[in-house]
Order: C-alpha cells, then sequence, then structure tokens
C-alpha cells in the first residue's frame, strides 16, 4: 500500500517552459535528482490523482514524481506499518 505525501522540489525552468525537476525535499531531507530518465501526463494508479509525472533517479533507485494541476509535487510513499501487518 502506498501514501501520497507531498514534497518540496527544487526546479529549472528554460526559456520554452520546460521544467527540470533537481532536488527534492521528502520529510525534511533534501535529495538531490540525478537523471530524469522521462516525463508524461499519467495517474497515480497507488494512491490516486494524475498529473505529470517525472520518472527520475536518485542516487540508484528509481522513483515517480508528480506534479498534479495544482502545481503541487507528491511521491507515492510506500507504507511500511501498513505492508507489514499484512
Amino acid at each position: 500500500m502506498a501514501i501520497k505525501t507531498y514534497v518540496g522540489v527544487v526546479f529549472d525552468t528554460d526559456e520554452l517552459g520546460v521544467v527540470q525537476p533537481r532536488q527534492l525535499v521528502f520529510h525534511h531531507r533534501r535529495m538531490t535528482i540525478d537523471r530524469v530518465l522521462g516525463s508524461s501526463q499519467a495517474i497515480a494508479i497507488h494512491v490516486g490523482g494524475n498529473g505529470l509525472r517525472y520518472t527520475v533517479c536518485i542516487g540508484q533507485r528509481k522513483t515517480n514524481l508528480f506534479w498534479d494541476h495544482y502545481n503541487r509535487w507528491f511521491v507515492e510513499e510506500k507504507n511500511a506499518l501498513q505492508d507489514s501487518v499484512h
């Protein structure tokens, strides 16, 4: 099970309006986004909602970062407590 967790994101915007996320703040920890593998409109199937989904690498880990239609950023955070119960 996953939960929707809103995060802070530092990003660049070029002259054409293309957004490139650079860092995210997750539970008060700043993490550098090493690579953006792609972006597309998508549904956050595990937590609901939709928007522009960025598939990013933070270190060796690949994750999805969403920018919703309200200009808020979120991730699908794995709920460890819920997973350990089942």
